[in-house]
């Protein structure tokens, strides 16, 4: 093999490796364990960190959208949709 060259092991492109996996679903666990518990869901968080809550949730809107859109199986045309903020003073 060629110095610098990669050989054709390890995970496909794409695929989170098994800690990950792991520490993703133990969060999921425990996020749904809280949910039940009125003092510390996610809603009585987010009415005492409005800012941060509202700061977060931006991060899980996409800021980019692309489309195909077809009409009888024709392509009309391919659009690209970004969303901001609407604050022209940037």
């Amino acid at each position: 093999m060629a110095i610098g060259k990669k050989s054709g092991g390890g995970s496909r492109k794409g695929k989170p490796n098994k800690l990950t996996k792991s520490v993703k679903e133990a969060f999921e666990i425990a996020f749904n364990e809280l949910q039940s518990d009125k003092k510390a869901n996610l809603a009585t968080w987010a009415k005492e960190n409005t800012t941060d809550f509202y700061r977060l949730a931006a991060k899980l809107i996409p800021t980019s959208l692309n489309a195909d859109l077809t009409s009888k199986g024709e392509e009309i045309k391919q659009w690209t949709v970004v969303i901001t903020d609407g604050d022209k003073s940037k």
